[in-house]
Parts: C-alpha cells; sequence; structure tokens
C-alpha cells in the first residue's frame, strides 16, 4: 500500500476583521485570503496529493462573494491536488452557506452534515462531517466504518482534549475509529502529532494569528500517512506573526531610551523582517518618578518601523510607599487609602497599583489620557 502525501489546515478564518487594526483591518481581511492562496502554492511545489482543511475555512457565511469565488479558482487550479473540506462552527453548512449556493470545482470535496466518506483513490479514504450549526454538540461515534484496506483518514472540526462541547472527540472516540490519522480543527493551538492506540491525531492550528492571544509562528502540515506511520513536519505559512514582548526598563529615564531598547530587543530578536509584525509591547521594571513614559510618542515612533504596535505601561514607580502614606499631605493620604485596598482585594492588586501609578503621577502633572487604557 503506498502513501499519501498530505497538506493539513485549518481554521483560516478567510474575510475576518480585527477592528483593533482600524485603517489597516481592511488589507488585513485579504492577507487571510493570500495566505489560502500560499497553503495551495506551497503544496503544489511540496508534491502534496491532497489537502485537508478542517473546518472555519471563512470567518463567517457572509462573506464577500470575492473571498468564496478566489478561493474556489485558487483550488481548480491545482488540479492534481484534491481539497476535503468540513464546515466549521464559523461556516457550518446550513442555508447561509456559499458552498450551498456556488458551484465547487471538482476537486473540492465538502463533507456533507451526516457522517460520511470521499475516497480519494483506491488506498485512500478520507472520513468526517460538517457542522449544520454555529453550535454542535455532537456526539462521540461515528457511523461510517473504517476499510481496513485502505490508509484512513479522518477531518473533522470539534474539541479534543478539554472537555469541551464543540463536537467533543474524547480518546476513546480515537482509539475506536480504525482512523491512521485524525486532522483536527477548531483549537488555534498546533500540538504535535501523537498516537493513540493505533491512530495518530493532530491540532495543525492556524494559518494565520489574528489576535494577540495567537501568537508567534503559524503554519501548516505537511508529510507522509500511511498505514501506522505518520511522518508530518511543521512548515510556516503566515504573513505576519503577533508578537508580545516584554521590556525591561528598569532605570531608564526618558523615552528615547526606552524606545531604543525596546526597538533593539525586537530587531535582536526577530531580525531584518521585523517590520513586518504586530507588536504589543509590555514596558516593565521599576522607574522612578522623574521618568517619563509617553506612550502616545512611542506608539507612534514604532508605527513608522512596524505593521502595527501598541504599548503597555506595566511599570512600577519606586519610592518608599511606607514614607509616602506617612506624609501629611493629600498624597500621603492617598496613598495610604491605596495600599489599605490593596490588602483588602488581593484579587484586584495589579488594577489598584496602576490606579497608584497614574495617580501619583497627576500628583507632578505628569499623566497622559491613554494611560487607562
Amino acid at each position: 500500500m503506498l502513501p499519501i502525501k498530505i497538506l493539513h489546515c485549518s481554521d483560516l478564518h478567510i474575510g475576518a476583521s480585527e477592528s483593533f487594526l482600524e485603517e489597516k483591518a481592511s488589507g488585513r481581511r485579504m492577507e487571510t485570503l493570500l495566505t489560502f492562496e500560499r497553503i495551495v502554492d506551497i503544496a503544489l511545489e511540496k508534491g502534496v496529493e491532497l489537502v485537508l482543511i478542517s473546518g472555519d475555512l471563512f470567518d463567517s457565511n457572509k462573506i464577500e462573494n470575492i473571498f468564496f469565488e478566489r478561493v474556489m479558482e485558487k483550488a481548480e487550479s491545482a488540479r492534481d491536488i484534491t481539497f476535503v473540506y468540513c464546515a466549521g462552527n464559523h461556516d457550518p453548512l446550513n442555508f447561509e452557506s456559499p458552498f450551498l449556493k456556488a458551484k465547487t470545482p471538482d476537486n473540492f470535496k465538502i463533507l456533507p452534515t451526516y457522517d460520511a466518506v470521499v475516497e480519494i483513490n483506491e488506498n485512500v479514504r478520507v472520513y468526517g462531517r460538517s457542522f449544520s450549526e454555529i453550535l454542535e454538540k455532537g456526539e462521540e461515534k461515528f457511523s461510517v466504518c473504517a476499510d481496513v484496506n485502505t490508509v484512513n483518514i479522518m477531518c473533522i472540526h470539534g474539541e479534543y482534549g478539554f472537555g469541551g462541547e464543540q463536537n467533543p472527540i474524547s480518546n476513546e472516540f480515537v482509539i475506536s475509529s480504525g482512523m491512521d490519522y485524525i486532522a483536527l480543527g477548531h483549537v488555534h493551538k498546533r500540538t504535535v502529532p501523537k498516537k493513540i492506540g493505533n491512530t495518530y491525531i493532530a491540532y495543525c492550528g492556524c494559518p494565520e494569528g489574528l489576535g494577540f492571544d495567537e501568537l508567534d509562528e503559524k503554519g501548516v502540515y505537511i508529510g507522509e500517512i500511511d498505514k501506522n506511520r505518520c511522518d508530518l513536519e511543521f512548515v510556516p505559512t503566515c504573513k505576519r506573526m503577533n508578537i508580545v514582548v516584554n521590556v525591561d526598563v528598569t532605570g531608564l529615564s526618558n523615552n528615547a531610551a526606552i524606545f531604543e531598547k525596546a526597538l533593539s530587543e525586537i530587531k535582536e530578536k526577530y531580525g531584518e523582517n521585523y517590520g513586518e509584525n504586530l507588536y504589543k509591547i509590555i514596558l516593565s521594571g521599576e522607574v522612578s518618578q522623574e521618568t517619563s513614559i509617553n506612550i502616545s510618542e512611542l506608539t507612534e515612533r514604532f508605527k513608522n518601523l512596524t505593521y502595527f504596535a501598541k504599548i503597555r505601561d506595566k511599570t512600577a514607580l519606586k519610592f518608599n510607599l511606607d514614607e509616602l502614606k506617612n506624609e501629611t499631605s493629600l498624597k500621603g493620604i492617598f496613598v495610604g487609602k491605596m495600599l489599605q485596598r490593596m490588602e483588602k482585594e488581593p484579587e484586584n492588586v495589579e488594577r489598584l497599583q496602576t490606579a497608584l501609578k497614574i495617580g501619583l503621577k497627576a500628583f507632578s502633572g505628569e499623566v497622559e489620557l491613554s494611560e487607562n487604557q
């Protein structure tokens, strides 16, 4: 029996809008489409025979026609590749689905909302089902039996390993499935393929991060699947990375020094193409009361050098609170009250520390309008 070379991708969310990008949001939406086109180009270059898309190809069923049409055109252009897709919770296969309103190319197979199998060739079968609604609780069983004489692959959108409600998938289901590989979608974080019983299973994660909860490099899995063999490698596909950078600014006294340190650390870690990425830069450490951190200025500096950046000031002021609270002044009373609240509300300490820092800056007339963000 010959192995099959696959590309496993999921959760492209084509057409998704990242509103926090403001004027760049429209261009970023188009980049989700370009990521799909890049995935197909990689599949052609690597000699892939089967592309598995494990749900949420589109961010919703109400995306513009141009997104759907371009995806179908790109798939059709790769005629030697078979695409198998199971609809996810963002683009369920229901009356609103563009898949039920428009013709799809012959090499783009859509799994129905009931348990089904697609025969790729005499050696390979793909099993699975699509979501029919945004919430699909599903059942941990599958009515189509695996063929012991073929390579059996499942393409499915669901929650494995943490007891979720969206089409839950248990170890018992995996073991009894008879699959050689289960290509999972729904969770945007990649997992290493692992073997449970005789079945390998993995999330490939999303190919393009769409927020600061989806950090660093994103991509797809490519490799060979055979009976009792799974040889997949991670291949990066993202146009841009979402990156959180923590910069310790202890001892720095002005915006210029803080900017130079943050920029130096970013360049060192992300190289000459650092400007293509999106950054959340968190300033930490201890600074004196005389240190002026101007978030607006820092943001503007990075705006000219990166695709997107937002700055968060999480520094702590370096001073003796015990001495301040004993001052016979309005500042002393303020510090004393805030320290009392911190003691009574340990769950709110971080928020109260931020309020204390802003309050003390206010006494010196150094507060910016953006410091409460």
